[in-house]
Formats: structure tokens, sequence, C-alpha cells
């Protein structure tokens, strides 16, 4: 019997499936491109906008529209809209009603990151994760002939810690590149290594050359950048992923306690005295002169008091400058008046009630990660930067109105509920199944 000649495909169906190829591809290439573009406008900063109008910002913006036109709700996405109206309700509700703290721009940047994650999840079958990767690629890039040139001469852009380091010749070394402090390009430079070295294994030709490439650079300008939070915060993400091994699992255990051991025997004196020195300044209010951990310790008892002064709803945006301005504090902090720590900024000032959300939030978040079982190792690296990102908090002075902090909840966002159903600019699947039933015919 002779083999039947399948259909042809009508004039209807070929119109069809064009139709619905090419919008997708432009709603494809649209999301690509802004949201690849943020880590590049995070690391630009100031340099790309005018005042306090930033390049990042208007990103930011742009894509929450696109998620408003293109994207889908979800449960994430709700439980974001819920939490943006918790946290802001409560900001709002503390500076109308005679709050110590009502520095309403921060309010207004804690708003703007939340729609950018809000974004994310609404977004989330454009596959958003590999857009950030080579956005995040371009950023590296990009900045290390600064980051060198910072390194070689010792010299570095204006917007460095406010031009401070003009009349100190030679002693900051440390590259920020167009970032104001060099513990913020230590944060994105943290978060690219496991990014980029991850990722590049699900890209092909340049792109996953590139991003071998920026990973290892990554991890010689955290380095340089000497930011010992954002070096910890890694090595935390990596202890996350090496104990969900079982090969490597008991590895890193007794390597663990052989290092505390031999820390301990070496510099257990050291330890000791500044174990002292914290206790003396948070519990006694001893001056220990300015270095860098009698003066955190110092912003950590501000910011304790003013928890348990002020445990549901804070003092308030921007409460803690404003009470440290105020004065009558028993503790001395040599001239410093932020937090230095985002967990203790966002309890302190928006309450014990908005920290306990974000607290469960996470904790969900990194149980669907772990239960839904997709991605094999992969999803270990983003339980590590859920188990990171607080102590990322550490490693500027402020938290809540950085663009790379933002940009960091973003890339959490995305990594955690980004999961394409069908690839965003194919045919859907009602077309192909029409086609597959007349070739089968």
């Amino acid at each position: 019997m002779a083999d039947q000649e399948p259909p042809r495909r009508s004039a209807v169906d070929d119109g069809t499936a064009a139709a619905t190829h090419l919008p997708g591809r432009r709603r494809r290439a649209l999301v690509a491109w802004c949201v690849g573009a943020l880590p590049v406008a995070a690391l630009l900063g100031p340099w790309a906008g005018a005042g306090p109008l930033f390049g990042y910002r208007v990103l930011v913006g742009v894509v929450a529209v696109i998620a408003v036109v293109l994207g889908r709700r979800s449960r994430a996405s709700l439980a974001v809209l819920g939490l943006a109206v918790l946290w802001l309700g409560v900001g709002a509700a503390t500076a109308l009603t005679g709050g110590i703290g009502r520095q309403w721009s921060e309010l207004v940047a804690v708003a703007l990151g939340l729609a950018g994650v809000w974004s994310m999840t609404r977004l989330r079958r454009f596959d958003l994760v590999r857009w950030l990767a080579r956005g995040w690629t371009v950023a590296i890039g990009i900045s290390l002939p600064v980051a060198a040139w910072e390194v070689a001469t010792v010299r570095h852009l204006s917007s460095y810690l406010n031009g401070v380091w003009r009349g100190y010749p030679g002693v900051y070394r440390a590259p920020a590149t167009w970032l104001t402090n060099p513990n913020l390009y230590a944060v994105l430079t943290a978060i690219a290594v496991p990014l980029l070295a991850v990722r590049c294994r699900r890209e092909s030709g340049p792109w996953r050359w590139a991003m071998a490439a920026g990973a290892a650079a990554s991890a010689v300008l955290l380095v340089l950048t000497s930011g010992r939070s954002a070096m910890l915060a890694l090595a935390c993400a990596v202890a996350v992923r090496v104990l969900a091994s079982r090969r490597w699992r008991w590895l890193l255990i007794a390597c663990t306690v052989v290092a505390m051991g031999v820390l301990v025997a070496l510099r257990g004196d050291s330890l000791a005295r500044a174990w002292h020195r914290v206790v003396g300044v948070v519990m006694h209010h001893s001056n220990e002169g300015p270095s860098s951990l009698s003066v955190r310790s110092a912003l950590v008892a501000v910011g304790l008091r003013l928890v348990r002064q002020h445990p549901w709803v804070g003092t308030g945006p921007g409460g803690y400058e404003a009470s440290v301005r105020a004065g009558g504090l028993p503790w001395t902090l040599h001239g410093k008046v932020n937090p230095h720590c985002g967990v203790l900024e966002i309890a302190s000032q928006y309450g014990l009630v908005v920290t306990a959300a974000l607290v469960v939030m996470a904790v969900l978040a990194a149980v669907v990660v772990v239960r839904r079982g997709r991605g094999g190792s992969e999803r270990w690296w983003v339980v590590g930067l859920l188990v990171a990102m607080p102590i990322l908090s550490f490693a500027n002075s402020t938290y809540l109105v950085q663009s790379v902090t933002q940009l960091t909840w973003l890339l959490a966002a995305a990594v955690i509920s980004c999961e394409p159903e069908e690839p965003v600019g194919s045919l859907p699947e009602s077309v192909l199944a029409r086609q597959s039933d007349g070739r089968s015919r």
C-alpha cells in the first residue's frame, strides 16, 4: 500500500504561526534588552543619569511597565504585592503619625526595589536569569579596565568615597569603578562569581567563554576590593552548595572544624580580646577607638536599642540616622550615622512586623526551591544566595537605597520564580499540536 502524502499546511495555519512567532520574538527582545541592561545601569549609578534620576531607576520603571503589559500573575507576584503593601504602609503610617524618620526618598527607593522584584515574578516565563547573567558579564567586562587602572595608579573617579581619597594619596587602593564605595563593587563581584560560573554551562558559543572569564575575573576583583562581608557571603553560599553534596559534605565539616581549631590555637588571645571589646562597647558603652570592630559594634547596639524602643513599626524611613543625629546616645560612633547592617536598618526603621514578613518569605522561597527539585544542583546555589543576602547587607553603610542592593533583590526573585513554561517566542502548544496531528495522519 502506497504511503499517504501528509496534508499540506494551509495558508491560515502559516499565517497563525507567523503572527504568533513574530510578536513573541519582539517581546522577548524587549524584555532581554531591558533586563540585561540592569546590571550595567546599577554599576554606572549616578554616572548614567541626572541628579536622583539614575538610569537604573528609569530601567526598573520601564521593566515594571512591561511587567504590567506582558507579565502573568502568579502566587509569587501576589506575595510580593502583599509584602509591598505591608512594608510601604508601615513606613508611610509611621512617618505621617510622628515617627522619628520621615525620609520619603528612602521609602520611594524601597517602593522602586519592590516594584522590580514584583516585575521579575510576573515576567518569569522570559528566562530572566539568562539576561541578568549576560548583563552581569558585560558589567564586569566594562569595569575591569577601570578597576585595573585604580589598582595600578591608586587613583579613582571623583565619586569614589565622595572624593575623600584625594586627601590620602596612595592609601585607598581597592577598586570601586563607577560605584561610590569598594564594598558595593565587592557585592557586585561576589554575586558574579557563582552566577556566571553556574550559568556559563547553559550557554554556548562566545557567551559561554565570556561568562567563564567573567567569573574568574570577578573572583580576582573581589579579593582586590578587600570586602570581607562580601567574601564571607560568598563563602557561605559555597558552603551551602557543598553541604548539599554527599561526596564533599563531610570533608567540608572536617575542614571547618580543623580550621576553627587552628584559629583558636594560633589567635585565641586576639579573638578573646575582640570579644571583650565587643561586649565592652555594646553592654558597657566603652569607647574602644575608631576601629571598624568597635564602631560597628556601637552601631549594632544603637540599632538594637531602636528595635527595643520601637519594636512593631520602627522609627520610620530614615529613622536610624535621625536618631543618631538627634544625640543623647551613650555610645561613641566616631562620626558614623548609618547602621552598616541592612537587617538592623529594616528592623529599626520598619519594625519587626516587616522584618518577620521578609524572613518568612525567604524561608518559604527556600523550601519551594528545594522541594521543586528542578535545576539539579543549581537550586542549592539559590538557597546559598538567600543565605548570603543578610551577610551582604553588612557591606555598606546604607542598604535600602543602593542600586546594587536592589539588583541583588531582583536576581533573587528571578532565580526563585523564573521557570519558563515554554520558550518565549516559540509556537504555542495549540499550534504545535495541530501540526503534529497533521503529520501523523
